[in-house]
């Protein structure tokens, strides 16, 4: 039996020390912070029990500090209130200030910890200053009675109590006042409620002129209660309150409320405008809803149904509404709805249906000047991880009319007093759940607007700075039809609208048909019947028409093909075979040369003019293909003689792959010419003596007929070249050739969320180095994505792919991502947008947007080198490729390894169900299983060039799926087989998977041949099996012993007997053989480990690290007896109630002598470190000592692992790193 250790806490120092978090980001706040010249705009955000404060302007963490002790943080509230300019003098003298005039400036709370940060300690926060001025910050933490919801903060004596300075409202309806004390202490006052019914989102508004503070509260079962609690005790009762509305229309729960500002609507008689206010909901039913809780006129004089508490008339109704509504949806028996309340349904002035699943929080912008007519702002942020603005407009005569009678006629219906019209769509986050929003703006002042997610991410949004780099880039968003255009375009005749000679008079519409952009500022557009147009961005678009004559014209009539080489240069291409040149400067067309049938296609070749025309500055060269041609031609353009020369090399156009070869996309890599097919084939050709250039070498990697769009070579490479294609996937190969032959070898194919791609662009950012920007289609969206960062650049809607379009990005190798200009044909009439930024930008990377299931690092065998790169597996089916950047610098681990301590390799999307489990095979494979018997080998490679990216592409599957395919494979191990450890992948691995149905299997691959061979089999029959290690594995052709655990709480050793050959074409399998059984806990076993092998003259031992579902923590010594081929138990010991709920992560992380490591995790959110003396031989006890026992941020833990020397990952909702020593 094993036996209960009592353990004893070790009286050393600390031995885990906490180095990175990435946690869902739950809290956010905006705060100014006062300069000269303008104000300094700062992000206050909350990540488990730390605040974090982000400088806007450069995107850096300035200063942190941890708030609560175990409690992550709900809610920010920042006082509005500035305090006087601090010039650089006058900072230090402010800060020494009395203690008097230090206010209460930001409040913090979670759950039912509440603290307050003065403005003397918020004022160093922002400025940064030295590290151990940060590090001295303490706040304290206060526990109040209720769960909190909402808080706010005013100054002293800004209202009729001057010791009351907040006021926070809990889950219950209640509003707690504060009284904070010189030294932040803070006192909470007596409870008030009106009822108590069961909140999911409430908010808090101060009124000033009433000495009161309106709360509005969203209920569980889907009604809104809106209230006044008054400061001064009006009247002669200590506590008053007073019950404006009880709002009903949601059918689910309330999960978010928000007071408007008093908004300043039009008169309507030329005065000054009336105001209102409003109230937004966001709920479970998807909709959002405006409501108007501005006091009308008869409420004003006092015969509306308000309800007060006090002494007098309205106790009866008092007492009615205390019988607060505790469960379910329905009826008015069991409401807060009384028969005053019956009109306030009335009071919906707009409702609308958004977002794909619940809304989380909808905001104001916080501007109060309508007067102009302009529609009120409102934004809504959902669990689909998107922002969505509504535009608000008003029915104003209308709305008087029913405010002037209390809405209580007849033809005052919910949702009849406005519209709300949805104006924007902006996802914003990985996965699933935006969790913290914060939004800013006013009268004058820009709109700020941030969101924070489950996947850690900070984004920015609103009426941000133009971008460095792209001054000249205007948001322009127009339409226009070829009569638009026509009208004010310059060089237009008279008669130029009219149809060329043999066109019949209006039997086609005349519509736009191709566009090619010649420079930023200027694109060229051709029409349905012939004619050029010339347009120039500046504050508009201006146009000329090009001059063509009747000849040209009739020529262009029909069909043509424009493209843009260079800047200020267009060619065309006619049925006819002719060639036309478009010089920007002349305004002129020309003809350049006759092909022998219509042009099929002119092919811009990527990257490559400098290279092709080193002795001809300003030349360039395309290639022309005509249809009916078995071969294509090469022509080059010299500027300087305005001559044309065709290459007498013919490049003939056939393929290993596909018949006939139409040629999609170009690029040269080094001397040979890459051109990519219609049908997605890639194909090498090279020059040979005979004046041809003739294939070399092709592949098909597309499992679709979809043309490749784009090769674009790697910057710092002459190798490797990436193509896009139309499947909606990228790759990228790398060319090896000799004088002979060429091979192209595909080291990365990734899928980003675009459906066709069409174009790709590196470019070099400050940030990251060099970054992908691909463009393509997604439904009937444009979509520009940025794969460096994760994030859509742009979205606009456009109706599909299937059109006319170009597109242009800044020019400059320095350009900053967002800025572009895109054209397309839609309904024959021209669409042309432009943006200056991104509608969204990073203010701090994010990663998983669900809960991480596994993590594992990589270790080289050449280097003893563990965690080169990391990968991470997540609910979300996604594996994210990461580098973990460590440093010794104190001053670097603040300013960067705090934030920017992973960073994002590439991601892997192509699993379809939960991954359960994920290992790396040195550093050139990982391996991964999820369910539906997905179990994948991934060949990793680093990239030879500038772009800073691994190179990833799924080399093999699991070959022996069942017949339902429903099974999950829930835990493997892999090992070298039979060899020395090759890190560079040319291997032999065994895999041995455990399978959802108690079976286990082991296979033979080969990462050369990409064979699967299954060596043995075997079945548990008492439970479902959870982990498998392998134990030992005899020399080539020897026996394969391994462990396994199962959920009914035992470890099995299983072996299985040589295979006569380790071929992988052999057919022969063994059968698994159980050869001990133990029980080691009471039920499911969740995580399992073992220490490193001990051999001695009788065999070998291992201790064994298992932790449970019982919580329980379980070390066995297990023998292996060479001379017999028997395993024996020899001790057992048992850590009882090691954690407070399910060990769900084992992880050993040093040995030393006789002593191992350990750490363990757990869903009470404890990391524990433990020290384990055990004898290889002896059936002495295992002596467990407990090391350290630290709070985790990591709720849901479900996986631990070592990724450096001294350095410990966990994995679950959000990820941490601490370090061991070592």
């Amino acid at each position: 039996m094993a036996q209960n250790t009592d353990f004893l806490t070790s009286k050393l120092p600390t031995k885990l020390q906490h180095n990175f978090v990435l946690n869902p980001i739950t809290a956010l706040a905006f705060y100014f912070y006062p300069s000269p010249d303008s104000p300094r705009v700062f992000v206050l955000a909350a990540e488990d029990t730390w605040l974090k404060i982000y400088d806007v302007a450069t995107s850096r963490l300035v200063s942190q500090i941890k708030v609560f002790y175990s409690q992550p943080i709900h809610g920010l509230y920042v006082s509005p209130q500035l305090p006087p300019p601090l010039s650089s003098s006058t900072s230090a003298s402010a800060s020494a200030a009395g203690e008097d005039d230090d206010e209460p400036r930001v409040l913090i709370w979670g759950a039912n910890s509440v603290a307050v940060i003065p403005q003397s300690t918020v004022d160093k926060l922002v400025r940064g200053g030295e590290s151990s001025d940060v590090d001295l910050v303490k706040v304290k933490e206060q526990k109040a009675a209720d769960w909190i919801y909402d808080g706010i903060l005013f100054r002293r004596g800004s209202n009729g109590k001057a010791g009351v300075q907040g006021a926070l409202v809990t889950a219950h309806n209640e509003v707690v006042p504060l009284f904070i004390g010189n030294d932040s202490q803070m006192t909470f006052g007596p409870l008030t409620s009106p009822s108590r019914p069961i909140l999911y989102s409430a908010n808090l508004c101060l009124l000033d002129d009433e000495n009161a503070i309106l709360v509005a509260g969203g209920t569980v079962f889907g009604e809104i209660v809106v209230w006044k609690y008054y400061l001064d005790g009006r009247g002669e009762a200590k506590k008053f309150y007073e019950v404006l509305y009880v709002f009903t229309g949601h059918e689910g729960s309330i999960f978010g409320v928000s007071i408007s500002p008093e908004i300043y609507l039009s008169s309507g008689g030329g005065g000054g405008g009336e105001k209102i206010r409003l109230l937004a909901s966001c709920s479970d039913d998807r909709t959002v809803r405006i409501w108007d809780i501005t006091d009308s006129p008869k409420e004003l004089t006092g015969t509306g149904g308000a309800l007060a508490n006090g002494h007098g008339e309205n106790d009866h109704s008092r007492t009615t509404l205390a019988e607060a509504r505790e469960t379910g949806f329905g009826g008015t028996n069991n409401s807060e709805v009384k028969l005053e309340n019956q009109n306030d349904k009335a009071r919906c002035l707009a409702v609308a249906m958004g977002h794909v699943s619940r809304i989380w929080q909808v905001r104001f912008t916080g501007r109060t000047q309508h007067t102009d007519g302009s529609p009120i702002e409102v934004h809504s942020f959902g669990e689909d991880a998107t922002r969505q603005r509504w535009d608000l407009t008003l029915d104003q005569a209308k709305w008087r009319e029913a405010l002037e009678r209390g809405y209580g006629g007849e033809q005052d219906t919910a949702g009849s007093f406005g519209t709300l019209r949805n104006c924007g769509i902006v996802s914003c986050h990985n996965g699933k759940n935006m969790w913290s929003t914060a939004v800013s703006g006013g009268d004058g002042l820009p709109t700020l607007i941030a969101t924070g997610g489950a996947d850690g991410k900070i984004t920015m949004a609103g009426d941000q700075a133009v971008v460095k780099g792209a001054e000249t880039y205007g948001d322009i968003d127009v339409t226009l039809t070829v009569e638009d255009v026509m009208k004010v375009a310059e060089g237009v005749e008279e008669d130029s609208t009219a149809p060329v000679e043999g066109q019949k008079k209006n039997t086609t519409k005349n519509g736009f048909q191709r566009y090619a952009f010649l420079s930023e500022n200027t694109l060229l557009a051709t029409t349905s019947s012939g004619r050029l147009l010339h347009g120039t961005v500046g504050e508009g678009l201006t146009w000329k028409n090009v001059h063509l004559s009747e000849t040209v014209l009739a020529d262009l009539k029909s069909y043509y093909v424009v493209k843009s080489p260079v800047e200020g240069t267009a060619i065309l291409g006619s049925s006819s075979g002719k060639v036309y040149l478009f010089l920007e400067d002349g305004q002129e067309i020309k003809e350049l040369h006759t092909f022998p049938g219509k042009i099929s296609d002119i092919l811009l070749i990527e990257s490559a003019q400098e290279t092709l025309h080193k002795d001809q500055p300003g030349a360039w060269t395309v290639i022309i293909t005509v249809l009916g041609l078995d071969h294509a031609l090469l022509m080059t353009f010299d500027p300087s003689t305005s001559s044309v020369t065709i290459d007498p090399r013919k490049i003939h156009l056939s393929s290993d792959d596909v018949s006939p070869f139409i040629a999609t996309a170009a690029a040269f890599c080094g001397s040979k010419l890459i051109l990519g097919s219609r049908v997605g084939a890639v194909a090498v050709y090279k020059s040979t003596s005979d004046d041809a250039y003739t294939l070399d070498y092709s592949r098909k990697d597309t499992r679709t007929k979809d043309a490749v769009t784009c090769i674009v070579p790697l910057p710092g490479s002459s190798t490797s070249f990436l193509t896009g294609c139309r499947d909606g996937r990228y790759r990228i190969y790398t060319l090896t050739s000799t004088p002979d032959s060429a091979t192209l070898h595909l080291q990365h194919e990734i899928s980003p969320p675009l459906g066709m791609i069409e174009g790709a662009r590196f470019t070099k950012t400050s940030s990251t180095g060099i970054d992908l920007i691909i463009h393509g289609f997604r439904g009937k969206n444009f979509v520009v994505w940025s794969e460096s960062t994760r994030q859509e650049l742009t979205t606009v809607e456009c109706g599909g792919g299937h059109r006319a379009f170009d597109v242009v990005f800044p020019s400059s190798g320095h350009s900053p991502a967002g800025p572009l200009r895109f054209v397309f044909t839609k309904a024959s009439a021209l669409r042309f947008y432009s943006q200056s930024s991104p509608p969204l930008r990073t203010l701090k990377e994010g990663g998983h947007g669900r809960e991480l299931r596994a993590v594992a690092a990589s270790y080289s065998h050449c280097r003893q080198q563990v965690g080169r790169y990391l990968a991470t597996a997540a609910e979300d089916t996604t594996i994210r490729l990461w580098q973990y950047r460590d440093s010794d610098s104190p001053a670097e681990k603040k300013k960067e390894i705090t934030e920017r301590g992973f960073k994002p390799l590439a991601i892997l999307e192509k699993h379809s169900a939960g991954i359960q489990a994920m290992k790396w095979f040195g550093e050139s494979h990982l391996l991964s299983s999820a369910g539906n018997e997905e179990f994948f080998v991934w060949r990793i490679t680093k990239l030879e060039s500038e772009y800073e990216a691994l190179a990833v592409v799924c080399e093999s599957q699991y070959p022996d799926r069942s017949a339902d395919g429903d099974l999950r494979i829930v835990d493997f191990d892999v090992q070298q087989a039979w060899g020395d450890d090759d890190d560079d992948g040319q291997a032999m691995m065994l895999i041995s998977l455990a399978l959802s149905n108690s079976t286990l299997k082991s296979y033979l691959y080969s990462t050369e041949t990409q064979q699967w061979r299954l060596l043995a089999e075997g079945r548990y029959t008492g439970a479902c099996l959870t982990q498998i290690r392998h134990l030992r594995v005899a020399g080539a052709g020897g026996d394969i012993q391994a462990l396994t655990a199962s959920t009914d709480g035992h470890m099995a050793v299983w072996s299985a007997a040589a295979v006569s050959s380790t071929s992988t074409t052999e057919t022969e399998k063994a059968e698994y053989q159980m050869v001990a059984l133990a029980k080691v806990h009471q039920s499911s076993i969740k995580g399992l480990d073992l220490s490193s092998p001990r051999s001695s003259s009788s065999g070998q031992s291992w201790l064994v690290i298992t932790g449970g579902d019982d919580n329980a923590v379980h070390f066995t010594n297990l023998q292996y007896a060479s001379a017999d081929n028997t395993y024996k138990v020899l001790s057992r010991s048992r850590v009882k109630d090691a954690h407070a709920a399910g060990v769900t992560g084992i992880c050993t992380v040093r040995e030393a002598g006789e002593a191992v490591e350990v750490a363990s995790i757990s869903n009470d959110q404890r990391v524990k470190l433990w020290r384990a003396v055990w004898k290889e031989g002896s059936e002495e006890p295992v002596k467990v000592t407990l090391l350290d026992n630290q709070y985790s941020s990591v709720a849901d833990a479900g996986d631990v692992e070592v990724i450096k020397q001294g350095r410990l990952m966990v994995g679950g909702v959000g990820m941490e790193v601490w370090d061991f020593g070592g």
